[in-house]
């Protein structure tokens, strides 16, 4: 990428890796390969410039847009067929061809990782730079910050209640501390049982299971767990409501409030 800082109009984007890219102008066609990213520009208002998506997008409204895969080791042709300024990719180790190949083919990319609310919130300002959406992008996070500060009013002095929230997977994977489904379960009226965990995100042992006091399990398919895991803890299915951490954010932890809390937030 073309980096000129001579020129006032270019766009200087600084992604969750640290990687500074220079754009001429505002991203016009954009591939995203992170679910969460495509429910961000949607709400920024520049869906219109989405030309690419993943086979994990499943919404209605973005059912229009080519898939090119997954979001972790795409198909490249079907991206050099779609002529992108911009990919938007996940930060992680999980896959380090995308990068690059990205460079090798010189499209201009960021890459987001939301491990918590925080990092949700650089990532909405760095879609709404990139699209010259950036007071799209303030609105969104002030919403969010005001709903989830508005939820935690109604759930403070209720009893927290110890809950483990399961991605799935045999042995189990659950969300650990410094995760923004972590932040999610407290706001929400919860105490994260593995919040004691080392790791973000991680499988557990059975036995890791029994120590620990369980009230509620949350996970997206109730099919992937065993519940003699968690005897007489109430289980929860909730579908995808967090997996993808987005701009609807506030409303999945008033999903959770709602579940954990019962009639309090009715």
């Amino acid at each position: 990428v073309e980096k000129n800082r001579g020129t006032a109009s270019n766009i200087i984007l600084v992604d969750a890796t640290g990687l500074e890219v220079t754009l001429e102008e505002p991203a016009r066609r954009i591939i995203s390969l992170v679910p969460s990213a495509t429910q961000t520009l949607r709400a920024l208002g520049a869906i219109h410039t989405v030309v690419g998506r993943t086979d994990f997008d499943l919404e209605n409204w973005v059912l229009d847009i080519p898939s090119v895969g997954g979001g972790l080791e795409p198909n490249f042709e079907d991206i050099i067929a779609l002529e992108p300024d911009l990919v938007v990719r996940f930060a992680g180790d999980q896959d380090p061809q995308t990068k690059s190949r990205l460079d090798e083919l010189e499209i201009p990319q960021i890459a987001v990782r939301p491990d918590r609310l925080t990092d949700l919130y650089s990532s909405i300002i760095l879609l709404g730079k990139a699209t010259g959406t950036e007071p799209a992008a303030d609105s969104i996070i002030s919403n969010i910050k005001n709903d989830l500060a508005d939820l935690q009013r109604w759930t403070s002095g209720k009893p927290k209640i110890h809950t483990v929230y399961i991605l799935g997977g045999s042995p189990p994977w659950v969300a650990g501390p410094d995760t923004y489904i972590d932040e999610i379960l407290v706001l929400a009226g919860g105490r994260n049982v593995f919040s004691d965990l080392g790791f973000l995100y991680g499988s557990v042992s059975p036995e890791q299971f029994r120590v620990r006091k369980i009230d509620v399990v949350l996970i997206s398919d109730r099919s992937q767990f065993d519940p003699r895991l968690t005897p007489g803890a109430r289980i929860e299915e909730i579908g995808n409501t967090l997996d993808f951490p987005g701009p609807n954010i506030a409303e999945a932890a008033r999903h959770v409030a709602t579940i954990l809390h019962g009639d309090l937030l009715r």
